[in-house]
């Protein structure tokens, strides 16, 4: 008998199983190699690596239950091997759980013998959640025993990028390049490293490089057509966004982006038919929502544009009681004031973020004891007033309450303006509600006779085309208020003048389905 408890006959038997199991399920057998999986770990229930790939498995088959199960208890099998902690949190950021997935990728990389991929997937995941420091740490740490590994070394660019180091950032591209011999990714993230750094001259031609080498890249599509709109040649943006649609129809970006072509030909007929057949397949989805409000402007369709854009329906104003905690407003404001300013991953004009003119951080823990935790649970109260008064108002068919649902979770961050900082017009692609919580309010921009500083509703982005001025509010801030919107929403901040900061945190509530990232 072995320390298996099976003779040496049984162990063999197991042992050539899971074998044929491997090489079915490398094969894209996924059912055999079930059937083979499942059929070792009768004989050996405590095999490690069947566990462990029949866990993958499992997540390749949509069975996410199945697969945490199995990778947990390969994980508990073998405390001092990465390798299932590794796979468990690829299954957790499957399913949208984001906390736990970088949790366990923390603990894969404290035990054992450190893997290479886990330090690039934790520099992803945190990449991901705006902690742009930390994640240039791990792929600098990935590549030490990996030089040559160029996605690894794409991914180190955008965040050298993001984090404003873009001379850095093309130096990784370079050398990608030389280690792929030009591959069509390393072009394709070359590229946009330069339309981030508004450098569109220069990223035209390495895009329509990569876009001959791979046609189907339909990101480097979208980046390309960026850089011909920029440069004024909106026919031929135009184009290259067709193709673009007609590689990936589930590019929402892409529909936006050639809506608001259409819109500067001067066809709002197709621009409304794009969106609307897009919306028909993929109801609510923020992007094209907001590019078919504008749409509808542009079309002079005032009345069906104000169902998707109008604040006095849409919009809504809380003033947050202060925790149990604290001893009163303003001492909660002041501890959220010096969280957001001495968090770590505060970094000033990301260059990926709206923030001009001041700095932000990555996402914040709202389950973090202290003023964090008390604001999360403050939130969520106004966010559930939120969702019942929307029904209460007759919107449950809106497409605002499309993405509604039971199980969704909020991203947050902070966001620090200093005097003539601004938050640039931008929207929430990613949530279904947004919304803003002002914590420090300079006291001078608030006596001021003038709306600086104030958030503004309904206005795009310059790049965006516009049938004369769009309809828009403003809304004065003040410390201790939050105020919500459709994820949908065109806003931006007011430049204002003040030797203080104006500090406020930001966030997306985001159905879990929408937070899956693999």
């Amino acid at each position: 008998m072995n320390e298996t408890g099976l003779d040496d006959t049984g162990a063999d038997k197991a042992g050539a199983m899971l074998q044929e199991a491997m090489h079915r399920h490398q094969q894209g057998d996924l059912y055999e190699a079930e059937l083979l999986y499942r059929q070792t770990l009768r004989l050996e229930p405590q095999n490690c690596q069947a566990l462990r790939l029949r866990g993958i498995l499992a997540r390749e088959r949509g069975d996410m239950d199945l697969s945490l199960r199995l990778l947990a208890e390969a994980a508990r099998l073998e405390p001092h091997n990465p390798a299932p902690r590794g796979e468990l949190a690829l299954s957790y950021l499957a399913i949208g759980e984001l906390d736990e997935a970088e949790r366990t990728l923390r603990k894969a990389l404290a035990v054992g013998q450190p893997v290479n991929n886990i330090r690039a997937n934790l520099g992803a995941l945190l990449q991901h959640r705006g902690h742009i420091k930390e994640a240039i740490s791990f792929y600098r740490e990935a590549l030490v025993s990996n030089q040559e590994d160029v996605e690894i070394r794409c991914n180190l660019a955008k965040a050298l990028a993001d984090s404003g180091q873009q001379e850095e950032a093309l130096r990784e591209c370079a050398r990608a390049a030389e280690l792929s011999g030009q591959h069509p990714h390393v072009l394709a993230t070359r590229g946009a490293v330069l339309i981030d750094a508004k450098q569109f001259a220069d990223a035209r031609p390495i895009l329509e490089q990569a876009i001959a080498l791979d046609p189907a890249d339909d990101m480097a599509l979208v980046n390309f057509a960026l850089a011909n709109y920029e440069l004024g040649d909106v026919g031929g943006a135009c184009t290259v966004l067709q193709q673009a649609v007609s590689t990936n129809p589930w590019n929402a970006r892409a529909v936006a982006d050639l809506a608001n072509c259409f819109c500067a030909l001067d066809d709002t007929i197709a621009a409304l038919d794009l969106c609307e057949s897009f919306l028909r397949q993929n109801p609510g989805e923020r992007l094209v929502v907001g590019a078919y409000a504008l749409a509808l402007h542009n079309a002079g369709q005032a009345a069906a544009a104000a169902e998707l854009t109008d604040c006095d329906k849409l919009l809504r104003m809380y003033e947050l009681p202060c925790p149990n905690e604290f001893a009163d407003s303003a001492a909660f404001n002041a501890a959220l004031v010096a969280r957001v300013r001495d968090d770590p991953s505060l970094t000033d004009n990301p260059v990926s973020k709206s923030t001009l003119g001041g700095a932000q951080t990555g996402e914040l823990d709202l389950s973090e004891p202290g003023c964090l935790a008390a604001l999360g649970i403050a939130l969520k109260e106004a966010v559930d007033n939120a969702i019942e008064s929307y029904r209460g108002a007759g919107l449950a068919d809106h497409p605002l309450m499309t993405p509604a649902c039971e199980d969704w979770t909020m991203r947050a961050w902070g966001t620090l303006l200093r005097a003539n900082g601004r938050q640039t017009a931008h929207m929430h692609p990613l949530g279904w509600l947004s919304g803003v919580y002002y914590a420090g309010i300079p006291a001078d921009m608030e006596t001021v006779n003038s709306e600086a500083g104030w958030l503004e509703f309904g206005r795009p982005p310059e790049r965006f085309f516009t049938a004369g001025e769009p309809a828009t509010r403003r809304y004065r801030p003040s410390a201790g208020t939050l105020i919500l919107f459709p994820s949908w929403f065109w806003h931006q901040t007011i430049p204002f003048e003040s030797n203080a900061p104006r500090i406020s945190i930001a966030f997306d509530v985001v159905p879990k389905s929408m937070l899956r990232i693999l």
